[in-house]
């Protein structure tokens, strides 16, 4: 078994250090490849130097001046990472905002796979967080033939339009592409796909046990967590809960990953003999955590509210007077 992350910029490199942090704890020995780009040099040194057998390899994808590889990367990523395998190699390939809490072993067994993906009987019914593929022609060749539909949807106008509409089930242009290659049907967990002269065999697994992107409890079924979305304004910019992402339903998730994030930190700085603080790696601490009596957590976790209301008033005015500028700008012009 292998895994394979991709990362780029720097937003989330405190998401990586706490990914790696995860797969040292639950898969150790297993070797790790981070694709990437535009990371910030230093902490990804330090990074580099706490988990000395991680691979690093160097994308080149054009982000600036091409948008379409930009949105694509994780299929142009992915694509490079399965070229580089042997055949035969069992390779897990995950987002940063992952963590892996248990050992995959179990889920992974089997050889009636080549590609297992993830699935929820939710408004997006698919999830490309998470994808495994077992080396091989057969897999090449799927990977290829979704990056390519990735990118017909992303260069056709009304295409991406519908990718992206709430009312549709795909929820993102790679997540359509897969869809249409599966020829998806809500229920069914087996699937043959013919790529030109391959036939590959996709196995579907629930997103509870191998992608868990809801906020729920943390069960036994559950081997990966995956901190998408509303999450990551919680956990990187400190902002509040929302309706969906709720404090309550959240707890548990939220307490893991901090907890992940700091074990990790603290390896960094024994490693390097540096002091870093979360902020470093763009990932904020609230005070109200640390708190040692109920009262005073109740007393900080209210500040924390109120700046953040705070907050998102300012971004709201300052959203509002943006708007009217350009106004003014179009009424002059």
């Amino acid at each position: 078994m292998k895994f394979a992350v991709a990362t780029y910029g720097g937003r989330h490199i405190g998401m990586l250090l706490a990914h790696l942090e995860s797969l040292s704890q639950t898969h150790p020995g297993v070797p790790v490849e981070v694709y990437h780009q535009d990371l910030p040099g230093d902490r990804c040194d330090a990074i580099a130097k706490t988990y000395p057998k991680v691979t690093w390899v160097e994308t080149k994808f054009d982000f600036t001046g091409d948008r379409v590889q930009r949105i694509s990367s994780k299929t142009l990523a992915w694509e490079q990472a399965l070229r580089r395998q042997r055949d035969g190699e069992t390779l897990v390939l995950l987002d940063v905002d992952t963590l892996v809490i248990r050992d995959l072993a179990a889920v992974l067994a089997g050889d009636d796979w080549d590609v297992v993906f993830t699935w929820k009987d939710e408004r997006f019914v698919l999830n490309t967080g998470v994808l495994v593929c077992r080396t091989g022609a057969g897999s090449r060749a799927f990977f290829q033939a979704w990056r390519e539909r990735t990118l017909a949807i992303l260069s056709d106008t009304e295409r991406y339009r519908l990718a992206n509409d709430v009312r549709q089930p795909y929820g993102a242009s790679d997540q359509m592409a897969l869809h249409e290659l599966l020829g998806f049907q809500l229920g069914r967990a087996e699937y043959l796909a013919k790529v030109g002269a391959e036939q590959v065999r996709l196995k579907g697994v629930p997103c509870a046990v191998l992608n868990e992107t809801n906020s729920s409890p943390i069960t036994e079924a559950t081997h990966v967590i995956h901190y998408k979305g509303g999450w990551q304004p919680i956990l990187l910019d400190g902002r509040r809960f929302t309706a969906q992402r709720s404090r309550a339903a959240c707890d548990e998730m939220y307490r893991l990953y901090l907890g992940t994030f700091r074990g990790a930190l603290g390896r960094v700085q024994e490693v390097t003999g540096r002091t870093f603080s979360p902020g470093d790696f763009h990932v904020t601490i609230p005070s109200y955590l640390d708190a040692p009596h109920a009262l005073s957590r109740r007393v900080l976790y209210t500040g924390h509210l109120l700046r953040d209301y705070v907050r998102s008033f300012q971004e709201l005015a300052t959203g509002a007077s943006r708007v009217a500028a350009r106004r003014l700008s179009l009424c002059r012009s």
